[in-house]
């Protein structure tokens, strides 16, 4: 029920009429409509929430992109600061390198 506030709210619709369209699923007042009040301080206890963890209450739209689609600057620069860091599984260089020095049953010859 909040995140639908939340998205009518983001909309621009006013608090009253977005309580008047919530309903009230459990509890002694099920099937009735929130006030204005518990309503403005639901959303405000949500966005205080959303401020506290760093995330949005809405995920950011993305641009699915096709294969034909020519990169973008940012997509340029994240690729290249990808590809210059080392792989996580790569192995080092050295004697102790190699997947045979972990094992304790092969030998070097």
């Amino acid at each position: 029920m909040l995140t639908f506030a939340v998205a009518l709210k983001d909309k621009g619709v006013p608090v009253p009429d977005i309580a008047k369209k919530l309903t009230i699923k459990v509890g002694k007042n099920a099937g009735k409509s929130p006030s204005v009040a518990s309503l403005y301080r639901a959303l405000a206890e949500a966005e205080a929430e959303a401020v506290d963890d760093g995330l949005p209450l809405r995920p950011k739209p993305v641009r699915i992109r096709r294969p034909e689609d020519p990169f973008t600057a940012e997509e340029i620069e994240l690729r290249e600061r990808l590809q210059s860091q080392p792989h996580p599984n790569a192995e080092t260089a050295g004697p102790l390198a190699s997947s045979d020095a972990r094992n304790p049953r092969v030998r070097e010859i």
